[in-house]
């Protein structure tokens, strides 16, 4: 779960980038529209500022249970005031996992995705809440999470790369190069289809209606290979989602994909990029272990034809 009192989730800034995302906001909004039948009773997790939930009271449901457990409760709590529908959506300031509800549920929703579906560490907690509170025959939103990665040329990481090892000032910078290899750079829009070198492959899919609470708090893992589909220089590996909600609404922040805030996530793997021939393989291994605070460790390693692994892992 998410530490509450110390969580950027507690600041109206972080929702309001969510908040400005058309695309991820009309998904959703569209699949409550579909979903809720009237008379429905709807739980809402992780609620943040109850914008779902609003969506949900205005599609017909009976009740809504929004549970957050971080301080943005309080502006929930206005902007709910604000639209009227106090009767129809209650506010629970709470952990999902131990707070109680009045009554079975007819519907879950969560925007529980991180920028390669699971790396937030919050789908556990969504799944507990499916075993407690949701009806035999409830439905789930979304309903299936995929993981998708290939590798890139990311120019941009590579010139940052290149002012520090080329002792700016005359100082000797190559400690931060070293640094920055580890860290996952966020919302990578510059990542587009045409900075892809090989065709992506899916790493893993989160069912929400089959995935245990023991599966989803286990490291997720795949092991890939890809055929270089053309000649280019390989700096990085990026990864995104789809998220299925049924009925033909899919969300994602593919590069394809119209912009969402989550971007690309990108995870330099090469200590120098290098020039690559058509043809080659690239071999990856990819780990993510969720953890308890809203973020998760990535290990990867990559293996470029005939050479030797290369290994990194998560620094932030």
């Amino acid at each position: 779960m998410i530490d509450a009192d110390d969580s950027y989730y507690n600041d109206l800034d972080m929702h309001r980038t969510m908040l400005r995302d058309r695309v991820r906001c009309e998904a959703f909004r569209h699949a409550l529209t579909k979903s809720v039948k009237s008379g429905d009773v709807v739980l809402d997790v992780g609620a943040g500022t109850g914008i779902l939930s609003l969506f949900a009271a205005r599609a017909g449901a009976r009740k809504v249970y929004a549970v957050e457990c971080t301080k943005i409760v309080d502006f929930a709590r206005q902007l709910i005031a604000t639209n009227s529908v106090e009767e129809q959506v209650q506010i629970i300031h709470g952990d999902i996992e131990s707070v109680e509800l009045p009554e079975q549920v007819d519907l879950i929703v969560s925007e529980w995705m991180g920028g390669n579906g699971v790396d937030e560490g919050f789908l556990p907690a969504v799944l507990v809440a499916r075993d407690r509170w949701l009806k035999p025959q409830g439905k789930m939103l979304p309903e299936r999470v995929s993981a998708w990665i290939a590798p890139v040329w990311d120019g941009e990481l590579e010139n940052d790369l290149d002012f520090w090892r080329s002792q700016p000032y005359e100082i000797d910078c190559s400690l931060i190069a070293e640094t920055t290899i580890g860290e996952v750079k966020y919302c990578q829009h510059h990542i587009t289809e045409d900075t892809l070198l090989a065709e992506p492959q899916q790493m893993w899919t989160t069912d929400v209606y089959t995935c245990s609470v023991e599966e989803s708090r286990s490291p997720f893992k795949a092991s890939l290979l890809f055929p270089v589909t053309r000649e280019s220089r390989f700096s990085a590996l990026a990864t995104w989602f789809h998220a299925d909600f049924g009925q033909g609404i899919i969300l994602t922040n593919a590069p394809d994909a119209p912009k969402t805030h989550w971007g690309r996530f990108v995870y330099p793997p090469l200590n120098r990029a290098i020039k690559l021939e058509k043809g080659i393989d690239i071999l990856v291994e990819f780990f993510c272990g969720p953890t308890t605070a809203g973020h998760c460790q990535s290990k990867w390693s990559v293996k470029v034809g005939d050479g030797a692994w290369e290994h990194h892992q998560s620094i932030n």
